[in-house]
């Protein structure tokens, strides 16, 4: 789980931001 100021987001949806970020 990744932790983005106090909101924990799924993997999923972590990679997909990583998928659009480097595109």
């Amino acid at each position: 789980m990744k932790q983005v100021g106090s909101v924990e987001i799924p993997q999923e949806a972590f990679m997909a931001v990583l998928q659009v970020d480097n595109t």
